[in-house]
């Protein structure tokens, strides 16, 4: 990931792999993983709305394309995902609380990998699992975690509600994410 920071936002792009971890075997029940390799494009910026820099509004998209499935020519199709935010901080940047959203949608079809032909040549009914689309927003508030003289991290705690769902059902979300800073890895003094 590679990041620049301006005077009134900051800017990232990068790239992520996701590596198949986790048990996996085809038509398998006890799955613990996906069995395939995610590759992610992503970039986005934070603009700050104000001198002060207390008024946030942010913005990252994420495109990811799949390997097949280990075992089988199956393959998921490709993913776009938005996701961002409109926040305020208070005392002095340590506490931000916002309300944050996403979308992703599928912009490729799977490929069930079904490479056979009927013996009578008649058509393979196969259901239309479609493109799925899914739509959510809710709050956020991200605390230090700290002492007088001592930075520890930080812990963001997040709700979404998911609305325009098409192909899943509709949920509810909480995330809770703790930050550490690794000093040894600082590029920084």
């Amino acid at each position: 990931m590679l990041g620049w920071h301006k005077e009134r936002a900051d800017y990232l792009a990068g790239l992520g792999v996701n590596v198949p971890t986790g048990r996996y075997e085809v038509d398998g029940e006890d799955n613990t993983g996906l069995g395939m390799w995610t590759y992610e494009a992503f970039g986005g910026a934070t603009f700050y709305l104000n001198q002060a820099k207390t008024w946030n509004l942010a913005a990252v998209a994420f495109y990811a394309t799949h390997s097949s499935k280990e075992g089988s020519n199956q393959k998921v199709g490709d993913l776009v995902t938005v996701e961002g935010g409109l926040g305020r901080t208070f005392k002095q940047g340590s506490i931000n609380v916002g309300l944050v959203y996403f979308g992703q949608w599928k912009v490729s079809d799977d490929d069930l990998g079904l490479a056979f032909t009927p013996p009578d040549d008649s058509p393979i009914d196969l259901p239309d699992l479609g493109r799925h689309k899914i739509l959510g927003a809710g709050p956020e508030v991200t605390l230090p975690l700290a002492s007088k003289k001592t930075y520890f991290g930080s812990v963001t705690l997040r709700y979404f509600w998911d609305f325009g769902v098409e192909s899943n059902a509709e949920s509810q979300t909480f995330i809770l994410n703790l930050s550490v800073p690794v000093p040894f890895l600082s590029l920084t003094e």
